[in-house]
């Protein structure tokens, strides 16, 4: 019976159809596998966003004074995102042994690179929640143009994603995604900060359009490594690849969208740039 067991615990690395129920090396870990808690905040995140915010700003001003808040945000989320970029690494593909083509999950593997491993995603999920901070501050000076449907889906999907991979097995084949998503954050709030520095800053910040270049680059190569357990059995459920993989040919077409809309028309251009200097005068 214990053998029974242990044998259904365990991932069939022939078998990368196998789907556990629960990550046991996670459970018990802080709302780990909680789902009234990643129900009730991306609930509220939404209401928040698109209903309660915008009514409390209704008849109010901006809070424009928000503005030191918001830099010290940006410049936060900067060193996060880059530090953790390099700590996946450093735990995956630098130190860790993983293979590029396919990389299976070892639901009995303890190890400390391992588990430090899972211990990072833990963390880094708790940055994504705080990315929420980036629609309320939109709320708050009153931005709704920028509370888009696929803004806020992006960062609700993103949230319930670390909230899934730590359930059910964080390590793995996803390793290049938080590592790639870890580097375009990092490099998209640089853009950020930096665009709140005044005139004198904006002025060279000319590569916003490439910005949306490497979000759709980071998408496309994405889908093609996603792609690669359905081809390779390496032991990576493909439960995962059927969650993550529809998600990120939403992102790519949504991006790609938004990408034709504000940067194909160069006059459209140069009106989307000369309004975002205004605002930062």
């Amino acid at each position: 019976m214990e053998n029974s067991g242990m044998a259904a615990v365990a991932l069939n690395s022939t078998a990368a159809t196998v789907f556990l129920r629960r990550d046991p090396r996670t459970e018990g870990w802080a709302l780990v596998g909680n789902k009234p808690f990643i129900v009730g905040l991306l609930c509220a995140y939404v209401y928040v966003v698109k209903v309660a915010g915008p009514r409390f700003m209704q008849g109010r001003k901006p809070y424009d004074n928000l503005k030191p808040a918001i830099v010290i945000f940006n410049a936060a989320m900067v060193v996060l995102n880059w530090y953790f970029m390099v700590a996946y690494l450093k735990r995956s593909y630098l130190g860790g042994g993983y293979s590029f083509v396919c990389q299976g999950i070892d639901y009995n593997a303890r190890d400390e690179m391992t588990m430090s491993f899972l211990a990072h995603c833990w963390w880094y999920e708790w940055v994504r929640v705080a990315d929420f901070l980036d629609t309320a501050f939109f709320v708050l000076l009153k931005k709704e143009s920028n509370i888009s449907v696929l803004h806020v889906v992006h960062h609700a999907l993103v949230v319930f994603n670390g909230w899934y991979g730590l359930a059910y097995g964080a390590d793995g084949h996803i390793a290049l995604t938080l590592i790639f998503n870890s580097f375009v954050h990092g490099v998209m709030y640089s853009y950020y900060f930096l665009s709140l520095l005044g005139p004198a800053v904006l002025k060279h910040l000319w590569w916003k359009r490439y910005l949306t270049q490497l979000q759709m680059f980071q998408f496309v190569v994405l889908i093609a490594h996603q792609l690669l357990p359905l081809i390779f059995k390496c032991g990576y459920p493909l439960a995962h690849v059927y969650i993550v993989l529809p998600q990120i040919l939403f992102f790519l077409v949504m991006f790609l969208n938004f990408y034709l809309k504000n940067y194909n028309d160069r006059k459209k251009m140069a009106a989307s740039y000369n309004a975002s200097k205004t605002k930062v005068q």
